[in-house]
């Protein structure tokens, strides 16, 4: 199915993209050409390549269509790294074509395509609709294939759900959104959400969203946030969040999000209320101080806190330096947090460095100071074209030394072809 879809929307975009005298299609889009090398716990050295390609095509015989497409390819120059021990692997992120209304402000995306809305934040192979109706009112809707629950294959699998909004120009918008999920015929996920954008004045701003998981009958997450100015300069902003884990992740479909008993408890939830005064200057320089209660149901509370002062010109350079306190019960809670980092132009050239350091009070796995360390340079060959290198360093209580290097080739590229010429913008 998988593999179908995508044939469909490549083949169709390739139709239509089919030029005649008449007709020309704009083609825009950015390469990103990575090489890492990163020496393993076993003393083997992997050195993985990696190709992003973002692109999309627009005026397909008519400015109402145009066709998106987003793909990595990995290809191992040394070692099988990947899980199943070949050399390369790939992902499709997403392919569809779009056809954009000329009223209501519609849009209709179908292929495979990137869903958010509200609760939903989904890869699904299937279509996407919205638009903007009288009154202040907002819709969409969604539904098709989810592309994660791959791992048991995709026979009778389907994902559906929407979202239903009102608001006033630049002054509030409420949505009301949920998703059904379905793996291979039963219920999977079933999520309803609430999110709010609200600003009553030029110097307030709300905003924030409620995820409710119908299936254990619980909230996952509330999360909100409210910032005040500036005034003069000083900015406030508070924010409170609380997140189950075992609702949040209830219907985790990978490895990445299977609990680990001895970093972290499935039944852990987790509430933090904070606040940040940040005042820029007469100038380029800016000084904040933080605070942020972490009160852990089974890990216990602990208090993040101090401040940070950074300077910062745009195509000039930047610098700052950072101390915190993490303050709670357990050992892993309990720790200094230091950082300094900077960066500089010269002309097509740039350099940063970037330092954190970690001091425990008590050493975990015999290590007592974690470290973190990058240097980058980069060099703008062309307005379309830069280079760039990274090495870096860390060492913590789960690694005991972990160097990476990067080369990076970013490519930005705008071209309009037709059938009889082919321009470059």
């Amino acid at each position: 199915m998988q593999t179908r879809v995508a044939s469909v929307v490549l083949t169709l975009s390739m139709l239509l993209a089919l030029p005649s005298p008449a007709r020309a299609v704009d083609l825009s889009g950015q390469s990103r050409s990575y090489l890492q090398a990163r020496e393993t716990t076993n003393s083997s050295t992997q050195m993985p390549f990696l190709e992003y390609l973002d692109f999309k095509a627009e005026d397909l015989g008519t400015k109402s269509f145009s066709f998106h497409f987003g793909g990595w390819l990995r290809y191992d120059l040394n070692n099988d790294t990947t899980r199943d021990r070949s050399k390369s692997n790939s992902d499709l992120q997403y392919a569809y074509l779009r056809l954009r209304g000329e009223r209501a402000n519609a849009t209709a995306n179908l292929g495979r395509i990137l869903v958010n809305e509200g609760v939903a934040s989904e890869q699904i192979d299937g279509i996407h609709v919205k638009a903007a109706l009288l009154g202040g009112f907002g819709i969409a809707a969604f539904g098709g294939v989810p592309v994660e629950t791959d791992f048991d294959g995709r026979n009778r699998d389907s994902v559906y759900g929407g979202r239903i909004s009102h608001g006033v120009d630049s002054l509030y918008r409420i949505g009301v959104s949920a998703l059904i999920e379905k793996n291979t015929g039963t219920n999977f996920r079933k999520e309803q959400g609430v999110d709010l954008w609200f600003k009553p004045f030029s110097k307030i701003e709300l905003l924030g969203n409620s995820f409710y998981n119908a299936t254990t009958s619980a909230w996952m997450i509330h999360s909100y946030a409210l910032t005040l100015g500036p005034f003069a300069g000083l900015r406030l902003t508070g924010s409170a969040s609380q997140v189950s884990y075992a609702d949040y992740f209830t219907s985790s479909t990978t490895s990445a999000f299977t609990f680990d008993p001895t970093f972290i408890d499935p039944k852990e939830k987790l509430t933090t209320t904070g606040v940040e005064a940040a005042y820029t200057f007469s100038g380029p320089v800016t000084l904040s101080a933080d605070y942020k209660k972490y009160d852990y149901l089974i890990a216990g509370p602990a208090d993040y806190s101090g401040g940070k002062l950074s300077w910062s010109v745009p195509k000039k350079g930047s610098v700052g330096l950072s101390s915190h306190r993490m303050n709670g019960e357990t050992s892993k809670l309990r720790y200094h947090e230091y950082r300094l980092y900077a960066k500089k132009y010269f002309g097509k050239f740039d350099i940063a460095a970037d330092y954190l350091n970690v001091r425990y009070d008590e050493k975990i796995n015999d290590i007592r100071n974690a470290s973190a360390a990058v240097l980058a340079a980069g060099y703008a060959v062309t307005g379309r074209l830069r280079f760039g290198a990274d090495v870096e360093y860390a060492r913590n209580p789960y690694y005991d030394r972990d160097v990476r290097g990067f080369i990076k080739l970013v490519y930005n590229f705008d071209t309009t072809l037709s059938s009889s010429t082919t321009r470059r913008k």
